[in-house]
């Protein structure tokens, strides 16, 4: 199972620590209205979440829903300590379905000027539910500094804990990510599509031929526009068109260049073909838009 996580999303710490799963206590029911992220730290830890029973070993990671009831089981065999922080998150973390990939928006402006856009894209992180972590002592070390610091709070220690959850978060996903063309449950055509987008968001302003496309994927164009349609619900054409006419609004409203030279800057030599694009994308051509 795997879980969606926007890129936007505000996160906020509730508590955070160490638990040695050996205490009576581990054995009754608990739930509780927040997310609650497990890793394990040492030795075998046996979770029961809902009706599944799970064998957790050290490295292993957990992610518990809101009010999802959990407890542990095998009470009569040694077990092991696990590290928990439960948060809140807005937008809430939902279930992923590649079947409806296209809602999720998996497209994000680029870094600089062309995130001067109004349009806001919300990039999902993939967050697995169980996942087994290669790189278990970083993350070990960022939960004992989110527990010391809420056992010790000092200055800005909200913030400083919002900033340890996300960097947890982003080595479980970004890990996730790195290991996913091995895993058969993850299709591979996310990873391609990955690679896609972050070549195009750093390439948009020049001339982006289908064989440079084809060669740095390895993939035919035909298939790379099939699974960019399928994860972000538009084609790499008017992305692209995005992406430019974005930069082109910021140049307009912020320098005082020429329609026809924001046009070559952002990579539309013919200025007339620029501002039937323009048109297109925003609904009025860039002079009416730099006049407004």
């Amino acid at each position: 199972m795997y879980y969606s996580l926007s890129r936007l999303s505000a996160l906020d710490v509730k508590w955070a620590d160490l638990f040695d799963a050996n205490q009576e206590s581990f054995q009754e029911f608990h739930h509780n209205p927040y997310y609650e992220l497990i890793l394990v730290a040492d030795g075998t830890v046996y979770l029961q979440a809902g009706e599944e029973k799970l064998t957790l070993h050290a490295g292993d990671s957990l992610l518990l829903m809101p009010w999802e009831q959990h407890r542990g089981w095998q009470s009569n065999e040694r077990q092991g300590q696990f590290f928990w922080v439960q948060f809140a998150s807005t937008p809430d973390i939902t279930e992923l379905d590649y079947n409806r990939a296209p809602q999720l928006k998996i497209v994000h402006a680029p870094p600089g000027q062309a995130s001067t856009s109004q349009q806001h894209f919300e990039e999902a992180l993939v967050l697995p539910r169980r996942f087994q972590t290669r790189n278990r002592y970083k993350l070990l070390s960022c939960f004992e500094e989110l527990v010391q610091l809420l056992i010790k709070p000092k200055g800005y220690f909200r913030f400083q804990a919002t900033l340890l959850l996300g960097e947890i978060l982003f080595i479980l996903t970004s890990e996730f990510l790195e290991q996913s063309h091995t895993d058969s449950a993850f299709p591979s055509s996310y990873t391609t599509f990955r690679k896609l987008l972050s070549h195009i968001n750093n390439n948009y302003e020049t001339d982006i031929t289908k064989e440079a496309l084809e060669q740095m994927t390895d993939r035919k164009y035909e298939y790379l526009c099939q699974i960019f349609k399928r994860y972000t619900g538009t084609t790499m054409v008017h992305y692209m068109h995005q992406l430019k006419i974005q930069q082109a609004k910021h140049l307009l409203l912020h320098t005082a260049q020429s329609v026809q030279e924001i046009g070559q800057s952002v990579g539309y030599a013919d200025p007339f073909y620029f501002s039937r694009i323009f048109k297109r994308v925003e609904g009025i051509s860039p002079q009416h838009f730099r006049q407004k």
